[in-house]
């Protein structure tokens, strides 16, 4: 399910989301028309996943553990329920504006690979320096807390991203707001697991860290999904919308438009080595910084809605709702 719900967000742009417009090649075999192979996809997960969650609820209720792979009856735990819920919306933001950077950094503002890598390095050292802070803060402020200001110093780096992206922007702007969302990620990512499995019976806090990390893994796959068709989205439309406004005919700027999209903003090197061409070059880098902005800003949106979720997290120990802890010398009481 989640496999087939990532291939159909990740190659939606590429073979169309309802009806086919590019041929799928798998093992021999080309899928060349009809209903889009992404469609089939995104139906099939759909049905495989309510499958595979009604078959765990019936297997619990039929008293099988060992042959449950997820106990649903875990989400019956708010801290459990919410901080998932929040684990998925918070990966979305994360990840995705990770997968679109070292694009505009390369083609847009023209590092190379290396410099590109090295200039992602400020997330690192934030991350460091915030998780080697949590430490000396865990006896004055909870994990709870530690998320949230984590998350609100996410929000701050992602908005920032958006606000300073230019065709032009300066190395030292790029790596302050990195730095400052690397440290909103290392307050976030230490602490983010100590509140999900907070109330979780000792003897699920196996099954539960898993079900956590899958939660993760899946925002993270959705996230690169939603920012990389975002950030494509927006290259194409604008620099479509610029070439034709700049008097291209309507042919020639799909196809210029469709050598730098389908490059991932590789076509810009050589377009504007070429005296004729720099224009659609120049046209091209705006764009992709159009798409930078606005995902940036969409990220920021999606860690602001984890973080308004994180709200719904339960700021105490809520052993009751498990129905299943005890206290370790005492018989339990039976209601």
């Amino acid at each position: 399910a989640l496999g087939l719900l990532a291939f159909g967000l990740v190659e939606g742009r590429t073979y169309g989301w309802i009806t086919t417009v590019h041929p799928l090649e798998v093992l021999g075999l080309t899928w060349s028309g009809g209903p889009s192979p992404v469609l089939v996809a995104l139906v099939l997960s759909a049905v495989s996943l309510f499958a595979f969650v009604r078959r765990q609820i019936v297997l619990g209720r039929a008293g099988v553990p060992d042959r449950v792979l997820m106990d649903v009856s875990l989400f019956s735990i708010a801290s459990f329920r919410s901080g998932n819920i929040a684990t998925l919306i918070i990966g979305i933001g994360e990840f995705g504006v990770v997968a679109i950077l070292p694009l505009w950094l390369q083609f847009t503002l023209g590092y190379s690979a290396l410099q590109a890598g090295l200039a992602l390095v400020p997330v690192a050292i934030g991350s460091f320096v915030a998780s080697g802070a949590s430490f000396g803060m865990a006896a004055k402020v909870a994990p709870l807390g530690q998320l949230r200001v984590g998350l609100a110093l996410e929000v701050v780096g992602l908005a920032g991203i958006g606000l300073i992206a230019a065709p032009d922007s300066s190395w030292w702007s790029v790596s302050l707001v990195l730095f400052l969302y690397g440290i909103g990620v290392g307050f976030a990512t230490a602490q983010v697991t100590n509140v999900v499995l907070n109330d979780v019976p000792e003897a699920s806090s196996g099954q539960a860290s898993g079900v956590q990390s899958a939660f993760r893994q899946l925002g993270s796959a959705l996230g690169i999904a939603a920012l990389t068709t975002v950030f494509f989205t927006t290259l194409s439309t604008r620099l479509n919308d610029r070439l034709t406004g700049g008097g291209l005919p309507a042919g020639e700027a799909d196809r210029l438009t469709g050598a730098v999209t389908d490059s991932a903003g590789a076509a810009i090197g050589p377009l504007a080595a070429n005296p004729q061409t720099a224009s659609v070059a120049d046209a091209a880098q705006a764009a992709m910084t159009d798409g930078v902005v606005l995902g940036g800003y969409v990220a920021a949106g999606f860690v602001l809605l984890g973080l308004i979720t994180s709200f719904l997290i339960p700021a105490s120990p809520a052993a009751a709702e498990s129905g299943t802890r005890s206290s370790p010398d005492k018989e339990p009481t039976l209601h």
